[in-house]
């Protein structure tokens, strides 16, 4: 770890705000925000210190969010090797094959590989899905634990056990997810749609529900990751969350069907979606990315109606999901990428969307993972210093951060990151 990432601050004076105008002081003693304070316009430059940070009239905000990844698929294309036809269904079948060989120290490497990224771009907060396969037994998720470990002290690791296969499919899964949680992962997953039939998706969600509420966790599902307009799982998923009193505590991820559906159709089950209190995330790369690819033109964009949703105050994120794996050969960890492509594939053109598209990579982003940040009196001092004065400069350019704090620990900066 360089000297730079050691460096507790106390203070970043000359910073800006969103949401509020004018220049701010930011005081932070035991890891905490202890004050903010206004700062004339005039102010002069910051004299460079160990301790405290120049804003220089930049944006500061709470730690970016990733609320959706998968740390034991990063970095793994060269393992598993290309997609030929780039659909979800090949990467499927090329990562079930793969994983049965790979190693918990493999999968710790490569997943601690993208856990520093991702920090080196501003992110404080990940959620990452763990594939608890029969084939791949507790391995991956051993070395994404170990991974989560080692880089404790610069972000917060938040973990899904995921049955990628199946639980009808592959039924030594749910025995596998129960383990992960025992051993430290945080809540339960699920994947109903690559079950052979509809009724045993069904039955896929049930075994969800059931094991979820034993342990007492939280559910975050993949669900209708197709542009199949028969694919309706969301539904169901939204009606047990309210026969199981689960609202507030489910995650739909990915559904991109819901963009298939006629609109009479979609109305309904998004209303369902508010009802039950769902969170969404979308993953703009990877769904635009793998959706429509059996489609002549027009091509469906993939995403699902994050503009419809967020009218009825769904709780919406955006992840990056992959990380040059078998199912997306890009990546980087940027979660200012997810904006901005979102803001294009969603039409967020306007201020206040661009402002809601930076907040599902921020702190709306949180409030679906199941945190509260920002900067604010009294919360952790998880913070990014940006490279941009305005949020339409934030969304436009991605900048590099110039600082990046954990709990008031500088872990890095423009000088020791970059974009790559």
């Amino acid at each position: 770890m360089s000297p730079l990432t050691a460096i507790a601050i106390k203070r970043i004076r000359r910073a800006r705000l969103l949401d509020r105008d004018g220049l701010f002081r930011i005081d932070i003693s035991a890891g905490r925000i202890a004050a903010i304070e206004a700062e004339p316009e005039a102010e002069a430059p910051v004299a460079p210190s160990g301790e405290e940070i120049d804003g220089g009239g930049m944006v500061v905000t709470g730690c970016l969010v990733d609320p959706h990844l998968h740390l034991d698929l990063a970095y793994s294309q060269d393992l598993v090797g290309p997609n030929e036809s780039g659909t979800l269904r090949e990467a499927i079948g090329l990562w079930s094959i793969a994983k049965a060989t790979i190693s918990a120290e493999d999968t710790r490497r490569r997943a601690e590989k993208a856990i520093r990224a991702e920090v080196g771009f501003g992110t404080g907060l990940i959620r990452s899905h763990v594939d608890v396969a029969s084939n791949a037994g507790l391995r991956l998720t051993e070395g994404v634990l170990a991974a989560r470990e080692a880089t404790r002290a610069l972000c917060e690791i938040d973990l899904v056990a995921f049955p990628q296969d199946g639980l009808t499919r592959d039924p030594g899964a749910l025995e596998n997810c129960g383990a992960a949680i025992d051993a430290g992962v945080d809540r339960m997953g699920g994947i109903p749609h690559v079950e052979a039939t509809r009724e045993d998706g069904l039955r896929h969600l049930d075994a969800v529900f059931d094991l979820a509420m034993k342990k007492d966790v939280g559910i975050d599902v993949h669900i209708d990751e197709t542009d199949d307009p028969n694919s309706r799982y969301t539904e169901a998923l939204a009606a047990k969350t309210i026969e199981r009193g689960y609202q507030g505590r489910v995650t739909a991820s990915h559904v991109c069907a819901l963009a298939s559906y006629d609109e009479a159709g979609a109305q309904r089950v998004m209303d369902l979606i508010a009802e039950a209190r769902i969170s969404v995330v979308t993953n703009p790369g990877v769904n635009l990315h793998l959706q429509g690819r059996y489609d002549r033109y027009p091509k469906r964009r993939g995403l699902t109606r994050i503009v419809d949703l967020l009218a009825r105050g769904v709780r919406c994120a955006a992840g990056q999901d992959c990380i040059r794996d078998p199912f997306y050969p890009f990546g980087n960890g940027a979660m200012l990428d997810q904006a901005w492509l979102l803001a294009h594939a969603e039409h967020m053109s306007r201020p206040g969307q661009i402002r809601q598209a930076f907040g599902m990579v921020c702190e709306m982003a949180a409030a679906v993972v199941g945190r509260e940040h920002g900067v604010e009196v009294g919360k952790s001092a998880r913070l990014v210093v940006h490279g941009a004065g305005n949020i339409q400069e934030l969304v436009r350019l991605r900048p590099t951060p110039r600082g990046v704090l954990f709990d008031g620990i500088m872990t890095a900066g423009a000088s020791i990151g970059g974009r790559g």
